[in-house]
């Protein structure tokens, strides 16, 4: 029988509830959560993806966020990820008309099917509910 192994202490930086009794399909189970809600410490800690912004960077934390969306957005991230990036553009002071400024600039470059997919991501993180208002668009 195999032993019992604990939850990994890198996701998030503390065990998972239950993580003494947890075993490895359900260790498993909790990084493909926490990979999937792009929890920072376990990207960090279990894929070493260190998510943060660099100590010695010549961007500010603003300028450096608004060029995660758009990088993002030009390689064709999933919505999750957009999500959690303009959450960080917000959280660092970008405005909604900067954050889709960088979508509006970038479109000429990674074309409308790029920047179309990065609108429902970006959207939630806005708090735009972007699917009713294509639903009713004489809406708000």
């Amino acid at each position: 029988m195999e032993a019992v192994k604990p939850a990994p202490a890198g996701c998030s930086g503390r065990p998972a509830e239950g993580a003494d009794r947890m075993g490895p399909a359900v260790r498993y189970q909790e990084i493909l959560r926490r990979l999937a809600i792009v929890d920072e410490g376990c990207a960090g800690d279990q894929a070493g993806l260190g998510l943060g912004l660099p100590a010695d960077g010549v961007l500010d934390a603003k300028t450096a966020a608004l060029a995660r969306v758009g990088a993002l957005a030009a390689i064709g991230s999933p919505e999750v990820c957009l999500e959690w990036s303009a959450s960080r553009a917000l959280a660092a002071g970008a405005t909604d008309d900067e954050i889709t400024g960088v979508l509006l600039a970038i479109a000429p470059v990674i074309g409308l099917g790029r920047v179309t997919g990065a609108v429902p991501g970006v959207a939630a993180a806005l708090g735009y509910d972007i699917e009713a208002a294509l639903d009713d668009p004489d809406g708000p």
